[in-house]
């Protein structure tokens, strides 16, 4: 309670802004004096429970907020508006652009500065019925407010042309901006400041729907908050129109595009170019760049020639589109995407000299603005450096225009299967000088938005009772052939070492546990979906021959057989690469649409996060299935139909091998498995689509002493951990061709992995660390210490337990989510990260991401976390290969295909350990203390 209300005290002590943009919080100008009033309000606050609620947390959370977001508009005012218009600066820009730029900035500063002041109060004077929903309703019901950002809004593009233009014109206003940029460190820039307007609204809906889900029916502010949600998200509406109804207009444009509205999404610019198909032969193109997104159509007249859109008017962008036809083929998030540095040394060569003549304008433009302030005759000088000006934007105008390579510009993509190329090619320099422009903007953008994710919601905890004592979960996979509601289940493993369960979870109508059934015994150790085969192809010819062909130690008991004949299964598969006994690694992500022009009948590898659906469909679709492997402790792999009802149904094959089954991956169309005696077993496919079981290949890359417990792809390779070390395996050669320790001390095993674009996480046996490493090159980059995360989440726990948790504190899973890692502890408490954008040039961090604690977590360890989407999917679904999860692109192997994937899906995060616990409270209560032995799933939204 003590550390809360030191908490409040800090929150409540700054002296509120006043009611005009004169007065700033002494947090924003540095004043010392603002813990004078600390104890003053502290005291004038009332709590008259032993532990704030979740209610009072979200209102602090509304205050917090609220404060920093007038503390920008107060640098709006005082740091860029004032001193532009101040005598001293009179020449630097004309006063009506100033306004045009901060138009309606000091009003909506003193609307909030109102507002804030009686948050203040109401904090202030806190107890269980206090009420806000009247003070919202009080101030956005003013029709002054919802005019002022009405306003504000009609004039945001206004605003940014304005200072774009400006700064492009007056090198001396791009000084003034940079030098506010290096005063103000710990804030945004101006462009960054100036949209906050436009997203606050939006979010005071979500803070208000947070507080209305934590408060009472009964309570007197429930229905003044109603009421307030209602008007806020009519403004909201209001103000947001513009933007929505432009990304309504390109989404109807644009074939194929869906699901393109998004609360912070904003459209930036079009280009027509040309790129490169599948046949060699460069084809006109569209890109459509957004705030986080870039989307590639294929172009074509509505009658006579392709013609160019204009740019002139971006209120209007439809409305000049529309005379061409356009079909989606890519859609890509940017954190995916780099742009790659020139590489030949002529077009080098001419980027420096266009950089250098660039550089030498800015420069010469500086130094005529330093001319004219001289007192002295200076018109000789200023004759002199027009003349050298004019020549030097001669002859840059003339690079610009004399070769079509400076037209060109090459994009790196991030896959699972590496980097992959994408050449784009300008009809001018200066337009892809000025779309490069507009790409690092967003990019940056992007990047300092990142921290301003919605968090995570909680669903509800699902207890799972034991039919059999001492039972655990071990691992968990979502399936790949879908139920009756067209929805993907989810099965979870459990065991006592001495019998294997599976618990298969619905999500319709509502997240349910349908059956739970033991299918061996013994403990199983990983499971893997397994995508659909398809007739007529192998996999089995692309693998070369530098290892061994070994059937020792293997035996296989087949139950249902295909007539075709032969020692092959006819077997199912369809997407994911599954890995990890921790389930991590295995599930189909939140799809971005990727379609490129290709042979149809040419099956991409299933390692790079591509979904790939190919118009060779088998004809025997029942024999033809997405499969579950399940590996166990006694060396068994036990494969399932996803649709099998496995209550009723025994497994179709099970292959018995001569020690354990500790990782089980779907890559390249074949099945890696990793045993106990350090090799790993590789399945190939049939030309029918089916699995020779009688005789894999056998590669040894671990020992008896070092086996192979952790196996995820990444970039096209397959990494092992092997005890304290990653081993590289190309999947092609099936060599070891690189490996590196993850630790000096020998005695912590590599026991998770997870991979996020180019950034791979791993955790070590006994250990509270996460390390990040480069995908590419293999260098460490951060180490995360999760235990003081960990201790702030068990403070209102018992001494004793909290001690003894934080001694034995170890890492247990890890998954990478919506840009979130999940990090699951032996204390029962989950962590989530936010994921930092790893360029193939990074070499360390700037900046160690923090970990935070989740709410909800589990008594005891936890077990495992994978996701799953929560969304039906889309029909013919069941029959597309979906690979690992960390990866949001989708692609579809026919010609100018578009996807309907997108990346707005929603998907259910799920978590299986022992026992549940709320970590905001510290009442035991008598049904917690029952349910601490009881395994849980714990599901989140995101």
């Amino acid at each position: 309670m003590s550390g809360y209300r030191d908490g409040l005290r800090l929150r409540l002590s700054d002296p509120t802004p006043g009611s005009g943009p004169q007065h700033v919080p002494s947090t924003s100008l540095g004043s010392e004096d603002s813990e004078e009033e600390g104890p003053e309000d502290l005291n004038n606050w009332s709590w008259n429970r032993s532990v704030p609620d979740t209610r009072t947390h979200v209102v602090v959370e509304i205050y917090d907020t609220e404060r920093s977001y007038v503390e920008s508009l107060q640098i709006l005012v005082m740091k860029y508006l004032q001193p532009l218009k101040s005598p001293e600066n009179a020449g630097l820009v004309d006063s009506a652009v100033v306004d045009a730029m901060f138009y309606q900035i000091p009003a909506i500063l003193a609307h909030h500065e109102v507002f804030l002041e009686e948050l203040r109060k109401r904090l202030q004077h806190w107890d269980i019925k206090q009420k806000v929903g009247d003070v919202f309703l009080d101030v956005f019901t003013k029709k002054a407010v919802i005019e002022t950002y009405t306003l504000f809004l009609n004039n945001f593009k206004t605003a940014k042309e304005a200072i774009k233009a400006t700064c492009q014109a007056k090198p001396a206003f791009a000084r003034f901006l940079e030098a506010m940029a290096r005063e103000h460190k710990g804030k945004l820039a101006l462009d960054c400041l100036l949209i906050m307007p436009v997203q606050r609204i939006p979010r005071y809906e979500l803070l208000i729907q947070t507080l209305l889900k934590h408060t009472d029916p009964s309570h007197p502010d429930h229905q003044l908050l109603y009421e307030a949600q209602r008007e806020v998200h009519d403004l909201a509406m209001k103000i947001n129109c513009t933007e929505r109804e432009t990304l309504k207009e390109l989404e109807a444009l644009i074939e194929g595009l869906i699901n393109l509205v998004a609360a912070d999404r904003t459209f930036i610019r079009h280009d027509l170019v040309t790129m490169v198909s599948g046949q060699g032969t460069r084809k006109e193109r569209a890109l459509f760049l957004f705030s986080d997104l870039l989307v590639i159509t294929s172009i074509k007249r509505r009658s006579g020639t392709i013609r160019k859109p204009s740019t002139s008017c971006p209120g209007s962008v439809a409305s000049t589109l529309e005379a061409n036809k356009y079909k989606l083929l890519m859609r890509i998030p940017l954190d995916d995407l780099e742009i790659v540095k020139a590489k030949d040394e002529n077009l080098r060569r001419m980027l420096n000299e266009m950089e250098n003549l660039a550089e030498d304008v800015t420069i010469l433009n500086q130094i005529n603005d330093l001319i004219m302030s001289l007192h002295c005759p200076h018109g000789q000088l200023e004759e002199v450096i027009r003349e050298m000006l004019s020549s030097v934007n001669k002859q840059l105008i003339e690079r610009q225009t004399s070769d079509s390579q400076l037209s060109y510009l090459e994009l790196t993509l991030s896959t699972q299967n590496g980097i992959e190329n994408l050449s784009v090619v300008f009809t001018k320099p200066d337009k892809r000088t000025s779309w490069e422009e507009s790409f690092n903007e967003a990019k940056q953008k992007l990047a300092l938005s990142a921290d301003r994710r919605p968090s995570p919601e909680f669903l509800s905890p699902l207890p799972i009772r034991k039919t059999r004592a001492g039972l655990q979960f071990t691992c968990a996979a979502p399936t790949l052939g879908l139920n009756a509601y067209n929805m993907r289940d989810v099965w979870v493993c459990n065991s006592d070492g001495y019998v294997g369960q599976v618990c298969v979870l619905s999500l319709q109508p509502e997240p349910t546990v349908i059956s739970c059934n033991g299918v061996c015994n013994a403990r199983i150790l990983c499971i893997a979906s397994i995508p659909t085969g398809i007739m007529g192809l192998s996999s089995s010819c692309s693998i070369g021959q530098p290892f061994t062909n070994s059937k020792a130690g293997i035996s296989i008991s087949v139950e249902d057989t295909d007539e075709s004949g032969g020692n092959t299964v006819q077997l199912d598969s369809s997407s994911s690469s599954e890995d990890e006994d921790e389930g991590e690694e295995g599930m189909p992500g939140p799809g971005i649409s990727i379609s490129v022009e290709e042979d149809p009948k040419r099956i991409r590898s299933a390692s790079d996060s591509l979904v790939c659906e190919t118009s060779i469909v088998t004809e025997d679709t029942d024999s033809l299935q997405p499969t579950m492997w399940l590996g166990t402790e006694d060396g068994c792999i036990h494969v399932y139909n996803c649709s099998d009802n496995i209550r009723i149904k025994k497994n179709k094959v099970k292959i018995q091998h001569g020690s354990s089954v500790h990782s089980i991956i779907y890559l390249d169309n074949r099945v890696f498995v990793s045993l106990a005696n350090g090799d790993i077993t590789v399945y190939v496919r049939d030309h029918n689509g089916g699995w020779n079981t009688t005789d894999p290949f056998t590669v040894s890359v671990g020992t008896a002493a070092t086996p192979v417990t952790r196996m995820l792809p990444i970039a096209g390779k397959l990494w092992c951990g092997c005890h304290n070390a990653i081993k590289i395996l190309n999947t092609a050669s099936l060599e070891v061709e690189h490996s590196f320790q993850v630790n000096s001390d020998s005695s912590r095993a590599v026991t998770c992995i997870a991979l996020s674009g180019l950034g791979v996480w791993i955790s070590l046996q006994n250990s509270a660390v996460v390390r990040l490493f480069h995908a590419m090159s293999y260098e460490p980059l951060c180490d995360v210490n999760v235990a003081p995360a960990v201790t702030k989440m068990l403070a209102s726990c018992d001494d004793i337990i909290r001690q003894h948790k934080a001694a034995c504190l170890r890492v247990t899973s890890l998954l990478a989510c919506k840009d979130l890692l999940w990090i699951g502890t032996s204390a029962g408490v989950i962590l989530t990260m936010p994921l930092p954008h790893i360029t193939p040039a990074t070499t360390k961090l700037a900046n160690v991401p923090n970990a935070t604690g989740v709410p909800h977590g589990h008594t005891g360890h936890v077990r495992f976390l994978t996701f799953v989407e929560t969304v039906p999917a889309q029909s013919g679904d069941s029959l597309m290969v979906r690979s690992s999860a960390h990866h949001r692109h989708s692609m579809k192997s026919k010609p100018e295909l578009q996807s309907s994937s997108n990346t707005s899906v929603k998907l259910l995060v799920i978590s299986g350990g022992d026992g549940y616990e709320d970590f905001r409270t510290s009442s035991v209560s008598e049904v917690a203390g029952r349910e601490d032995s009881t395994n849980h799933l714990l599901l989140w939204h995101v």
